[in-house]
């Protein structure tokens, strides 16, 4: 859908996005922080520089892709704008490989592909296990460096609004990347089996983030995929103080920190306080 299109003042959210069948995307409904945790997952944690709140990360993977509770690894170069991406989201069981490209002139950067399977029970504890020593140990696991290189590489580890971020030119946590690495080839390979295919995203799940302006504007950042994980529509809402469904979706979407931003789970069909779907 056009961003034009999304823009127009609508007394309702019917969009392609709206309810729970259209969109499959990968993060946990709003609020952030009230998520349970994953048992067995970052009970102890180290002190580290590294470590920062969920709002303070700044990722060129918008944050409605980012897991509630899980790790990213993330791999560019600074002469290209093409990064690879690989998500485990504990909370979904899933694994994401994807390849984006920056946007020009600024922006939050484009999906190219991506690829999303469904993990195992035992590839869950293993992606827990090695993201638990990271959090629990200081980096007694250093990349061997060689010469200077334009590579670059981030390594995420998320825990609700905990969230520990290391980045390098060669990636951090060698051991940890191999293990999502073959947990994603695992996977992958499961799959592509005659029977299996590729894991839909939750029908609850966020489709887009929002934040709130100084003034009060709520701002929602939507995206619409189809069935196969491709981007089908991107755009940008506006709800100023005083718009008829400002308290509506202020409702929808709940507590919003100051200076953060939350997810945008699906719209339902019509406001609760709404007797019949406008026409």
């Amino acid at each position: 859908m056009a961003t034009g299109a999304m823009r127009a003042a609508k007394r309702r959210p019917d969009w392609p996005w709206a309810g729970t069948g259209a969109l499959l995307v990968l993060l946990l409904p709003v609020p952030v922080a009230a998520d349970p945790p994953v048992p067995g997952y970052a009970a102890v944690k180290r002190d580290a520089p590294a470590r920062l709140s969920r709002a303070n990360v700044r990722l060129a993977l918008a944050p409605v892709d980012w897991p509630q509770h899980g790790m990213l690894v993330a791999i560019g170069s600074v002469v290209s704008p093409r990064a690879r991406w690989l998500v485990v989201d504990l909370d979904q069981m899933t694994v994401r490989r994807a390849t984006t490209r920056l946007a020009d002139g600024g922006g939050p950067a484009r999906i190219e592909s991506e690829r999303i399977h469904t993990i195992s029970a035992d590839e869950r504890r293993d992606a827990i296990a090695s993201g638990n020593e990271v959090w629990s140990r200081r980096d007694s696991d250093p990349p061997v460096l060689g010469e200077p290189t334009d590579r670059l590489c981030s390594v995420v580890l998320f825990d609700g609004d905990d969230v520990l971020h290391e980045t390098g030119s060669d990636c951090p946590r060698p051991r940890l990347v191999a293990v999502l690495e073959a947990v994603a080839m695992s996977a992958a390979n499961r799959t592509g089996s005659p029977g299996h295919a590729p894991a839909p995203r939750p029908a609850a799940a966020p489709i887009g983030s929002a934040h709130r302006e100084p003034d009060g504007t709520l701002v929602l950042d939507l995206r619409a995929e189809g069935e196969d994980g491709s981007v089908a529509g991107h755009g940008e809402l506006r709800y100023a103080p005083g718009h008829p469904d400002y308290n509506h979706v202020l409702s929808h979407l709940g507590s919003i920190p100051p200076g953060g931003e939350v997810l945008v789970r699906p719209f339902p069909s019509r406001w609760p306080d709404e007797s019949e779907r406008p026409r």
